[in-house]
This record gives structure tokens, C-alpha cells and sequence, in this order.
């Protein structure tokens, strides 16, 4: 199950803007105890496990692209470079108190095989968070309004992108996998990356904050992807 256009997952940088899928995931495993076992998967060049490295006991990964997976892999106890459901088939030294799969599902021609697959290898309770892009985003009904419906090379409309969710249908696939959603954050519209000028002071703040209330207010419109955490129960 290859990502599709086997395109270089390195090409999806970090993104440190408050509100964004990565400070929400993020800021959840600062949360938790340490001494996790993390599985995080699509790891790239290792932007997050640079960043939670000290808090794992044990941390595997798997990653498709070779090049990414160079840079990344020298922080992981378990770097798998491979397709994503051979690699799930281990092997793996423990089961996970952690699954990450952030910018994952929505690559997969079958999300479900994945997730059926996840199950077996966490402990019951274990942890799943998971990121989609929300295709009922304002930008893109406003498309559909025009008649157009623009791939691009990132952002919800990522011509790599397989799979389009809403919150609706996200929460189904996981319930559908098997999992309990607990949880659903809503990511902020990274305006600032379309218009460089509201990323700077003195706008910078103000935007912000206007678009982190207004996916808090509306977020199934404002809401540009959405972090799922789900257990096993």
C-alpha cells in the first residue's frame, strides 16, 4: 500500500504555526506520562521524533522514502524503511501505548487495512492520533461554488491524496476500525503560507487569532484538518 505517486514524504516540513496538525499532536505527547512506546508513522526526516525522543522508552517508525528516512531514522530505536502494511507487520520488540499517523490516512487507497492492521499492535487503551484534512473546508466549498476543484502540490487538495474526509467521516472510518474517538481538534487555516504579509508583525497576532476562534467557533467549515485521538477499547 504506496503512498500515492511514491512522491518524498520529506517535502512536508514541520509546521511550528500555532493551532497547526503538528503543535496539536505535538502538544498532546507532552501531555502524557513519559517511558511511552511510540510508533509513528510516515516519519520522515524525524521532525517529531527529534522533539519526543527523550519521552520514549521505545520509538519505531516507518517510513517509505528512502532519503527521508536517512535523516530521520537516527532517532528511533526501530526505523522500518518500507511500504506502510509490510511495514506494520513488524517485527516490533513491544506493543504501543502510541500510534502516530499525522498527514497518513488520506494517502492510502484502503485507510481501512491500515487501521485493522494498528489494532494488534497497541495495548488496550493504547493511544491512536490521527490527523485528516477537512474537505468541507470554507476554500474548498467556495471552489466547488466556482466549479472548480484545484489540485495542488500540498494543502487539503494534495494531488497525492487519495481519500477525502469531513468530521463526520473520519470519526466513521475510525469507529469503523475499531476504535473509540475521544477526541476531535480542529486545525487553524494556515492563511499566513498563501499570504506571507499576514504571517508578520504587526498582523501576524491578529490573524492568528482569528482564525484559531474561528475554527473553534465553526469548525467544520473553518477547521483546516482535524486531530483524532481514539483508543482501543
Amino acid at each position: 500500500m504506496r503512498y500515492a505517486g511514491e512522491l518524498p514524504r520529506s517535502r512536508y516540513e514541520w509546521k511550528d504555526l500555532p493551532g497547526s496538525s503538528h503543535q496539536v499532536i505535538l502538544g498532546r505527547i507532552l501531555e502524557l506520562p513519559e517511558g511511552l512506546s511510540v510508533l509513528d508513522l510516515g516519519f520522515g526526516a524525524g521532525h517529531l521524533a527529534r522533539r519526543i525522543r527523550t519521552r520514549c522508552r521505545y520509538l519505531a517508525g516507518i517510513e517509505l522514502d528512502p532519503v527521508a528516512a536517512a535523516e530521520g531514522a537516527r532517532f528511533f530505536d526501530d526505523p522500518l524503511v518500507d511500504d506502510l502494511l509490510r511495514g506494520l507487520q513488524g517485527p516490533f520488540r513491544e506493543r504501543f501505548d502510541l500510534v502516530v499517523a499525522g498527514d497518513i490516512l488520506e494517502h492510502l487507497p484502503q485507510p481501512d487495512a491500515a487501521l485493522a492492521a494498528f489494532r494488534p499492535l497497541m495495548h488496550p487503551g493504547g493511544i491512536l492520533l490521527c490527523s485528516l484534512p477537512n474537505v468541507a473546508n470554507v476554500t474548498v466549498r467556495a471552489g466547488l461554488l466556482s466549479g472548480r476543484f484545484p489540485y495542488a502540490d500540498r494543502g487539503i487538495l494534495d494531488r497525492t491524496h487519495l481519500r477525502f474526509f469531513t468530521r463526520r467521516t473520519g470519526r466513521a472510518l475510525l469507529e469503523a476500525g475499531g476504535f473509540r474517538v475521544r477526541k476531535v481538534v480542529p486545525t487553524t487555516m494556515p492563511v499566513e503560507l498563501a499570504l506571507p504579509a499576514l504571517g508578520r508583525p504587526p498582523l501576524a497576532p491578529l490573524v492568528r487569532a482569528a482564525t484559531s476562534l474561528a475554527a473553534r467557533a465553526w469548525p467544520t467549515l473553518f477547521g483546516y484538518q482535524f486531530v483524532f485521538e481514539a483508543d482501543v477499547p
